[in-house]
């Protein structure tokens, strides 16, 4: 795109510096401080001069990276020039002796011809093929190097800084995308975008799943499967934590409301572990169910047995209240009814196991959490093709 810039005025000059006007070097009859590309919402961009070629005058918005200019000394318009053309508003300020140095925007001369460079942040992904189902998911990119008639960039990894630049495309030249690599990581952040503490595994799985990750039907159910259980799990044990709260903090009035928070407690502690211990089951078990090669994590190695014990005991609660393990009398089986120790000291004792609400459970799940990704983000191959993006896009 680009619009011829003539002379807005007989009496518009500028100075190049701070000595007297050499009237042997042609002076600059505008200065183009801002432009706004038609097909964005957003409001008008810093100019800055990206190359000249002849009269032909290459400019691109200021990226964050750039070294700020100042302030525009006179709102863009404003006792100036506004050339449209098919692409974008060009702001032209008159120039002035008093503008002395022009460094608030590029310097325009009669008869130069303004091509205005096209700026790309982001790619988009849709999570179907085709049709209106699924939905779109974005992703910085950034420029690598520049060939004649083309940009190429590359995603942004997760966690990389990310200094504001962009792919600034000439009129008719070309994007070229070389090295797109969507990480699980990154799905994850984009999931949990205004959600506060833990973030919901399952959804994270199965936009994760959408993209096309080699998984077998089976690996995809028994992943999805424990992660189900492992947030059912999340959301039981923060419940515990509120009556907790409540019963040591916040007593309700009378025995009868009393008795029901305590019963919740010990309901809600129970169901907490049967589906924790399903979680981290599915990960003991996944090399051998699904070929995954991920090791477990030694936070779940460590506290598997204690975790066993105790969900067996609240799944066969009606041999423990008999004193029965296994249909045979046990010394243990009693304790797990010791529900004080859950109220007042936030622990799960049975026998000679201890689990501990405030740490121990936070960190099997942050374990086993980080295991689901990692099981679910190992079959994915590294995609290194290449594809090609206008630069109208």
């Amino acid at each position: 795109m680009s619009a011829e810039v003539s002379a807005p005025g007989d009496n518009l000059a500028a100075v190049s510096g701070t000595g007297d006007v050499d009237d042997n070097q042609p002076q600059p009859t505008g200065c183009l401080v801002a432009f706004k590309l038609n097909n964005s919402d957003q409001p008008p961009e810093r100019a800055m001069l990206s190359s000249r070629d002849g009269n032909r005058v290459y400019v691109r918005a200021v990226d964050p990276c750039d070294p700020q200019p100042p302030n525009i000394r006179a709102s863009p318009g404003d006792e100036g020039t506004v050339l449209k053309n098919d692409l974008a508003e060009l702001y032209v300020r008159r120039v002035a002796a008093a503008d002395d140095p022009l460094d608030d925007g590029v310097p325009l001369f009669t008869g130069d011809e303004v091509a205005v460079m096209e700026h790309i942040s982001h790619i988009s992904h849709h999570t179907a093929m085709e049709g209106d189902e699924g939905y779109l998911l974005w992703q910085r990119i950034v420029p690598t190097r520049e060939e004649p008639g083309r940009v190429f960039a590359r995603t942004l990894r997760h966690d990389e800084p990310d200094d504001g630049r962009r792919a600034h495309v000439r009129p008719g030249d070309q994007l070229i995308l070389d090295d797109i690599r969507l990480e699980i990581d990154y799905v994850d952040q984009w999931e949990g975008e205004g959600v506060t503490g833990y973030v919901p595994l399952t959804p994270v799985l199965f936009t994760w799943m959408r993209f096309g990750t080699g998984h077998s039907e089976d690996k995809q159910r028994y992943l999805l499967s424990a992660a189900r259980r492992l947030d059912r799990a999340q959301t039981l044990f923060e419940r515990v934590g509120e009556l907790r709260d409540q019963l040591q903090n916040r007593p309700p009035e009378g025995a009868p409301a009393l008795r029901r928070a305590a019963f919740e407690l010990i309901g809600t502690t129970e169901m907490a572990i049967v589906a924790l211990n399903r979680a981290m089951t599915m990960c003991a078990d996944a090399m051998d169910a699904i070929g995954t090669s991920v090791s477990l994590p030694m936070t779940i190695t460590n506290l598997r047995e204690c975790v066993v014990q105790i969900r067996d005991s609240y799944e066969h609660i009606d041999e423990r209240a008999v004193g029965e393990v296994r249909r045979n009398p046990n010394i243990n089986a009693h304790s797990i009814f010791d529900h004080d120790q859950i109220v007042a000291n936030g622990v799960i004792t049975y026998g000679g196991y201890y689990l501990d609400l405030a740490t121990d459970v936070p960190d099997l799940i942050t374990a086993v959490r980080q295991y689901l990704k990692d099981a679910a983000a190992e079959t994915l191959p590294s995609n290194s093709s290449t594809s090609t993006v206008s630069g109208s896009a």
